[in-house]
């Protein structure tokens, strides 16, 4: 599973086209990451979380 921040999105797609995956789902959540604070990573976290659920129980 792969986890991208928005401005990094462009980039994961097409890397993923590159690798022949071209529908290949991430999860994004909002940038930055490495400079939030505990409540706010908590809340990437969560949004991550969900996406990954989606991506995981998708038929």
């Amino acid at each position: 599973m792969v986890l991208t921040t928005e401005p990094f999105e462009v980039t994961a797609k097409n890397i993923a086209k590159i690798m022949g995956l071209v529908d290949y789902p991430f999860m994004k959540v909002q940038h930055p990451i490495g400079s939030c604070t505990t409540p706010e990573l908590k809340a990437r976290a969560e949004v991550a979380y969900q996406q990954a659920l989606s991506i995981l129980l998708a038929p």
